[in-house]
């Protein structure tokens, strides 16, 4: 483990590898069905999922097992370790099947996918960033709330260079993951 990281509101912190944690879970520090992400470092606590989060994820899978070609994986919930210190586990990440899913790192992910409902504005603002500064090409936060999908493209290391809102009739045709994942949440069933 690091020495203690000072944040912004000056109170000391301890920044955490995705192995410290792992060997927490190990141990017991952590339970295992403890849900749970490591963001830089640190160990953030995931909301708990909704109706509403577990409607459209479960709608969008099976649209996508239908529709999927055979070149590409679709990995639900899957850990996505990004770095020594960034563990995250997104609703939906794609990636092409000739690249094995524990070594998929931010370039290779052609699609990733929040279903956001208490966790909206984290997914947008701090998962975005992270998300953008490990190079991840297209990021959809879907607002199950609201029913709207914001749409992030072009990766930087200060965020997406490009964010766009679609309503729920709109169309959303993947960049760079095949066309045929395309869908419009009007397609889904209603939840």
């Amino acid at each position: 483990m690091d020495a203690p990281a000072a944040l912004a509101e000056g109170l000391p912190r301890r920044r955490f590898t995705v192995a410290d944690v792992f060997r927490m879970v190990e141990v017991g520090l952590i339970s295992e069905d403890e849900r749970l992400e490591v963001l830089d470092g640190e160990i953030v606590p995931m909301s708990p999922k909704g109706s509403r989060h577990e409607d459209i994820k479960v709608a969008i899978a099976e649209r996508w097992r239908a529709s999927a070609p055979a070149d590409v994986t679709i990995a639900g919930e899957t850990g996505l370790r990004l770095s020594e210190r960034t563990y995250l586990e997104p609703d939906f990440i794609v990636f092409s099947r000739a690249v094995r899913r524990q070594d998929v790192k931010g370039p290779d992910i052609l699609l990733t996918v929040e279903v956001a409902d208490s966790s909206f504005d984290y997914d947008l603002k701090r998962k975005s960033a992270i998300y953008a500064s490990f190079g991840v090409s297209e990021f959809w936060v879907v607002d199950a709330a609201r029913r709207e999908v914001h749409v992030h493209l072009k990766p930087g290391s200060e965020g997406y260079g490009g964010v766009r809102k679609h309503g729920a009739s709109e169309r959303l045709t993947p960049v760079f993951a095949p066309a045929e994942l395309a869908f419009s949440l009007e397609d889904l069933p209603e939840v």
